[in-house]
């Protein structure tokens, strides 16, 4: 599909904001997690070559207990585009089908299940956020939780851009570092952390 090659905005000139609050806007969220089991099923054929019942339906099964009866966030995948960090079209969202990953919390907004999507396809999923730090996997917890309590109009998903959770308040994208527990509008924490050594992990 052509426009998979493409980020959006390259081709229609929009602002990262606009193209965000359009991609939400887009979503339909039963049908997005209707469609989970076509997610599970291509991901299977991936990892075995073949479409194996049983993994289909472990993994399925998983993903639906996790999910059940939890409050869901919808977290827009972004990348960030190098070239650009001096303007403010740093963000790209390319048109995938499944470009939202999941979060679930309970009623103390503490995260409970976590569904991730690469590159249009199943990643990892499960009640703990994927990390080989332990201390990463608490402050991230804390994270999420600090950012859903403000009530946020989306939160993003930079997985270039690490130690960081992106959300959109107000109508302005903030950058909220997780062991520092810092937030920054997007375009300032670029302007002070663009040319420190963690700033851009390529996948």
């Amino acid at each position: 599909m052509l426009l998979s090659l493409f980020s959006l905005q390259y081709l229609y000139g929009q602002t990262p904001l606009s193209l965000i609050k359009e991609k939400y806007g887009e979503l339909d969220s039963i049908q997005y997690l209707n469609d989970l089991n076509e997610a599970v099923f291509q991901s299977v054929i991936r990892d075995f070559g073949e479409p194996l019942e049983d993994h289909i339906k472990e993994r399925t099964n998983s993903i639906r207990n996790g999910i059940s009866g939890q409050t869901i966030k919808f977290v827009l995948n972004v990348e960030i585009d190098t070239a650009k960090l001096y303007t403010d079209s740093c963000l790209i969202i390319k048109d995938f089908r499944f470009n939202f990953n999941i979060y679930c919390y309970d009623s103390k907004l503490n995260p409970t299940y976590y569904v991730f999507f690469v590159d249009n396809q199943l990643d990892i999923y499960g009640t703990i956020y994927p990390t080989y730090s332990k201390r990463y996997a608490k402050q991230v917890k804390f994270a999420i939780r600090q950012i859903i309590g403000k009530d946020p109009q989306y939160i993003l998903e930079c997985a270039h851009l690490p130690n960081t959770i992106l959300y959109v308040k107000d109508d302005n994208i903030f950058v909220y570092r997780v062991l520092q527990k810092e937030i920054y509008q997007l375009n300032d924490y670029v302007a002070k952390f663009k040319d420190s050594k963690y700033f851009y992990v390529r996948q």
